[in-house]
């Protein structure tokens, strides 16, 4: 399953779920947004078993970028029991994503 385009209903909802929530904040005229999106969806893909993949795109929800004191994109949070609990700013790989994850869940 591909990662979720979220809004503020979405997002706040998908926190209260069991699993694992990460969370891709970006924007479409980010280039470098651009070029890690498909190492994010195959993420989203691999791990939809154990957590929930979403994105939000900052220029439509300028609020909630805001709320989750996001400065600088991407920046990927991983939130657990509707907490953050980790995040990591313009990860360069798929490899790096993952150790992120795998780091962040044993927390």
């Amino acid at each position: 399953m591909a990662a979720i385009n979220m809004d503020r209903v979405q997002f706040e909802k998908s926190l209260k779920e069991a699993k694992p929530v990460l969370v891709d904040f970006w924007a479409p005229w980010c280039g470098y947004c651009r070029r890690i999106g498909p190492a994010y969806d195959k993420i989203a893909e691999e791990y939809a078993d154990i957590l929930i993949a979403g994105k939000v795109d900052i220029d439509e929800n300028p609020q909630l970028a805001k709320a989750e004191e996001i400065e600088v994109i991407p920046t990927l949070v991983l939130y657990r029991n509707g907490k953050a609990i980790d995040s990591i700013v313009a990860p360069d790989s798929k490899a790096m994503i993952d150790r992120f994850i795998k780091a962040a869940l044993e927390k």
